[in-house]
């Protein structure tokens, strides 16, 4: 009988692996003995030694193998240490580490995944085709056009009846399972539900909150009625702890994740790789990172290439270091000014330009990686001191004998994201699928150019950041000089991309492109009309906001409120609006003309406001907090809304969002100032001068190079008010 692996997780109190199979029959549960090894490399001397010791508390099954310590280095001996007590890993770890004094003993495998360990030394992944009983792998984990099982599933809502946010204390008064809706007495709504979870036996349970609040609340529920509710195939829950944390310039808070046994929890809110890619995004992440499906769920993109990159690294006979602290190499004060930069900037002109083509290259910094073999172990390797490939500026040598692990592993997912391109503009009843494949691997791409540079990353080197990035300097200089020799103008150039103006043969120039620098360069279109916008505080042209209209009609915005999520419905519909009028123009003299008029629907906004009749909904903010309550110093209205739930019994976390109502934004009471969005009865007066001004900066974010600014715009706004009341008094 053949299946496709679902779930695999450890079983911590018999020390076994426990694999769930979906099979076109049902689900099969497979417990297999398991006994993962860490490996310790020490002096020769003191390798006998540490054997010995080892027996001395029981640790018997030891052995000297030889691995590869380091990317690029050969094999040495090391010690094999069989931990059959799988909760002993960490502690067994931290005892032989203080027998060498943190220093002398170095580690490796240490913290590594169960399921991951269990998959390479089986030769199976998440989501692969296997075969029962024996768990013999009849899959590739690079298939293309990979067969995938049927996947039943519900959907779970859980309503209660509390006021405001719901806690652990409020009763159930619902619980909604697809169409089905199940009420009564709270023990009657579990009973019920778990009748109906087993009945309906789905693969897979979303919900949305589910991390956060839902799944620990129906437990507590259910403990308070006297029932234990079991909503895996298996009693028992695996949950992680929810932390804080600092990536790319914001605080993310990542809720405590609840998974089920044999059954698959996606957490809608919580899953970033759901919510951009779809489950069958996740299925390839899944195969890819050989991490179950539910697990990948709950990780980034960053840790699924993490995974990957292990996986190709022990596949070639290496282990991993535990407590990588590898230091950034020497270098000069004026190494560093050459050396420490991102990506080119050509500073965009502020201002609407019509025909204007714009080009970018296919995964501009992943390629790279490949097409100049950038990974940690051949960037200055020890091996080719006279190697003739260089990287620009900084003279960083780069190995030519072998081809590193981090090209090894970006080239299957590159290729993959080609192909799956192609097929979805094949159309077809795929397309979808094919689409949420392609969308998965863009953030694993994406992410794992920022993991070379960063410094907890296993196989992370900060000069490989530095050689891609200059590499990419030198490709945007080059394109965009070869694009001037065309006769091109260029008006605005970032990274990867390059907005161009000219009556020169695009298709031609991105094909020379190709060619010259090896790296497909893709015509994203034309526009008929394009705005860049300026830098609020300094006035030139701001790298990543802008917004035009494609031949064939289609919008195209970036780093405008209504882009980003902490905008209001208020502002978002303005904006909208705003744009629907302006894309009527067809060019830039038309875009112009258009301007005058555009500033009326400002107008019927405002109006809307001040009339008082806005649903609360549309005003409600939402901003993301960076610390701890009483880590503010300034009192501001996410203060005054964080107050507020304090005043409740609640506290956010950093990274988590407040939302809340503005009420009267000068006054110092919090429950007058803002009223936070779970207490909204939905009457509640709104400071209407307060969402006047944010509708007018929502405006001058469109209409600043044109004269608009948010002061002209309020001055224009006083002198309309002005005019209205004097009119009413005639």
């Amino acid at each position: 009988m053949n299946g496709w692996v679902l779930d695999c997780y450890a079983d911590m109190a018999e020390n076994r692996m426990v694999t769930w199979v979906r099979t076109n029959h049902g689900v099969e549960r497979v417990v297999e003995d398991f006994v993962p090894r860490i490996y310790v490399q020490a002096p020769k001397d003191r390798l006998e030694k540490l054997r010995g010791d080892l027996a001395l508390i029981g640790v018997d099954d030891t052995s000297v193998v030889r691995r590869r310590t380091g990317l690029g280095e050969r094999e040495r001996e090391v010690l094999s240490v069989a931990v059959r007590d799988y909760s002993a890993i960490q502690p067994l770890a931290v005892t032989i580490d203080s027998w060498g004094d943190y220093r002398r003993n170095l580690l490796y495998d240490v913290d590594l995944r169960m399921d991951q360990r269990y998959f390479l030394r089986k030769g199976i992944f998440g989501m692969g085709l296997v075969e029962l009983p024996g768990l013999r792998s009849l899959d590739s984990n690079l298939r293309i056009d990979y067969p995938i099982p049927s996947l039943s599933s519900i959907e779970l809502r859980v309503q209660t009846k509390g006021v405001g946010i719901p806690t652990f204390d409020d009763p159930i008064t619902s619980v909604e399972v697809n169409d089905i809706v199940l009420d009564g007495p709270e023990g009657s709504i579990l009973e019920q539900l778990q009748d109906l979870v087993r009945a309906e036996d789905p693969d897979i349970i979303y919900t949305a909150k589910g991390d956060s609040f839902y799944l620990p609340y129906l437990r507590k529920r259910a403990a308070e009625n006297g029932m234990e509710l079991e909503l895996g195939r298996e009693r028992g829950e695996r949950t992680s702890r929810g932390k804080s944390f600092f990536t790319y310039g914001r605080i993310v808070y990542k809720p405590p994740g609840h998974k089920l046994r044999g059954r698959v929890h996606i957490d809608r809110e919580s899953s970033f790789t759901f919510r951009e890619s779809g489950l069958h995004g996740l299925i390839e992440l899944s195969r890819l990172s050989m991490i179950p499906l539910q697990d990948v769920s709950r990780l980034s993109p960053g840790s699924a290439i993490s995974a990957m990159q292990v996986n190709e690294a022990v596949r070639t006979g290496h282990v991993i270091l535990w407590k990588k602290n590898r230091p950034e190499d020497f270098k000069t004060a004026g190494a560093l000014i050459v050396s420490d930069r991102g990506g080119f900037i050509y500073e965009p002109r502020v201002g609407v330009h019509d025909g204007v083509w714009e080009v970018d290259f296919f995964s501009l910094y992943p390629s790279i990686m490949v097409a100049h073999n950038i990974s940690p172990e051949t960037v200055m390797c020890s091996c080719c001191p006279r190697s003739s490939h260089t990287v620009p500026e900084l003279g960083y040598r780069i190995c030519e004998k072998r081809t590193g692990l981090v090209p090894r592993v970006l080239v299957p997912i590159l290729n993959r994201r080609r192909a799956y391109k192609e097929l979805k503009k094949q159309g077809g009843h795929k397309g979808d699928m094919y689409d949420q494949r392609a969308k998965a691997l863009k953030w694993v791409l994406v992410t794992c150019f920022g993991y070379t540079g960063y410094r907890n990353a296993r196989f992370g080197r900060i000069e490989c950041h530095e050689s891609i990035t200059a590499f990419g300097r030198d490709i945007l200089m080059r394109s965009a000089d070869i694009a001037e020799r065309r006769g091109f103008e260029v008006l605005h150039g970032i990274v990867d991309s390059l907005w161009l103006k000219g009556d020169g043969n695009i298709r031609s120039y991105c094909e020379e492109i190709g060619r010259e620098i090896g790296i497909p360069l893709n015509l994203e279109g034309r526009y008929e009309w394009i705005v860049f916008l300026p830098n609020i505080s300094t006035g030139v042209g701001a790298l990543n906001r802008y917004y035009g209209k494609f031949e064939g009609g289609e919008l195209k915005v970036r780093g405008i409120a209504v882009r980003r999520k902490d905008t209001p419905t208020l502002v978002e519909d303005l904006q909208h609006d705003m744009l629907k009028h302006l894309s009527a123009a067809g060019d830039a003299p038309e875009f112009e003309e258009l301007i005058p008029s555009s500033l009326e629907v400002l107008d019927r906004h405002a109006e809307e406001v001040r009339s008082g009749t806005v649903s609360r909904d549309r005003l409600v903010m939402r901003k993301s907090i960076s610390r701890k309550l009483e880590e503010y110093v300034q009192f501001n209205d996410s203060v005054a809304a964080l107050r507020q739930l304090r005043d409740r019994g609640f506290e956010l976390q950093p990274g988590q969002s407040v939302e809340y109502l503005i009420m009267d934004s000068k006054s110092r009471s919090s429950w007058q100032r803002v009223r936070a969005a779970p207490f909204l009865d939905g009457d509640e007066r709104y400071d209407a001068e307060r969402y006047v001004d944010l509708a007018l900066r929502g405006a001058a974010e469109l209409l600043s190079p044109f004269g608009w600014n948010y002061q002209q715009l309020r001055d224009r706004d006083d002198r309309r008010r002005s005019k209205h009341r004097q009119e009413r008094c005639l």
